[in-house]
C-alpha cells in the first residue's frame, strides 16, 4: 500500500507528447445576400404581424368599448324611462284618488232618497217590514301572502338588492 499519492496512475498510452495540430485554414466567409435578405424579409414579416396583431387587439378594444358604452347608454335610458313612467304613475294616482274623493262628496244619501221616491215611486219601509237581502258569495275576496318567506325568498331579495346596487353604481348622474 501506498500512501504518499491518491491520484490514479494514468496508462502508459498517456505518456507520450501530444502531436501538436496543423493550423486549419479557416474558410473565408462569403456573404451570400440572399441569406441576408431573406434574414431580412423575415424581420419585416415578424414586424409587419406585430403591427397586425396590435391593430386586431386595438380594434377588438374599440368594439368591445363600443358595445359596453352602447349597452350603458341603453341601460341609461330605460332607467329614465322607468323614472318618468314613475312620476306619470303618482300623478295618475293622485287624480285617481281626487276623482275617488269628489264622488264619495258627491253621494248625498238625502239627495238619493228624495231622487228614489220622487222619480222612481220607491218608499221607505215600515218598522214591522221585513226585508231579506241575498248576498252571493262570489262576491267575497281573500287575501294570502304573495311570497312564502324562507331561505329562498331571502336569497333572490339579496340578489336583487345587489343587482340594484350595481345598476345604481354604473348610473349616470
Amino acid at each position: 500500500m501506498e500512501y504518499g499519492n491518491l491520484a490514479y496512475k494514468l496508462p502508459e498510452q498517456y505518456d507520450e507528447p501530444i502531436k501538436k495540430r496543423k493550423p486549419q485554414k479557416r474558410k473565408e466567409k462569403t456573404v451570400n445576400t440572399g441569406t441576408v435578405s431573406n434574414k431580412r424579409n423575415h424581420e419585416q414579416m415578424q414586424y409587419k404581424r406585430t403591427i397586425f396583431r396590435g391593430i386586431c387587439v386595438t380594434v377588438l378594444l374599440a368594439v368591445s368599448a363600443g358595445f359596453m358604452i352602447s349597452k350603458f347608454v341603453a341601460v341609461n335610458e330605460m332607467n329614465q324611462q322607468v323614472a318618468s313612467l314613475k312620476s306619470q304613475l303618482t300623478t295618475l294616482e293622485s287624480a285617481t284618488s281626487q276623482m275617488v274623493f269628489d264622488l264619495e262628496q258627491s253621494v248625498d244619501l238625502t239627495k238619493i232618497e228624495k231622487e228614489a221616491t220622487t222619480r222612481l215611486g220607491m218608499q221607505r219601509p215600515e218598522k214591522y217590514q221585513t226585508i231579506y237581502v241575498n248576498v252571493k258569495q262570489d262576491d267575497m275576496t281573500e287575501k294570502t301572502a304573495g311570497e312564502v318567506e324562507g331561505f329562498g325568498h331571502g336569497i333572490v331579495s339579496v340578489l336583487k338588492k345587489i343587482g340594484g346596487n350595481i345598476v345604481q353604481f354604473f348610473s349616470i348622474k
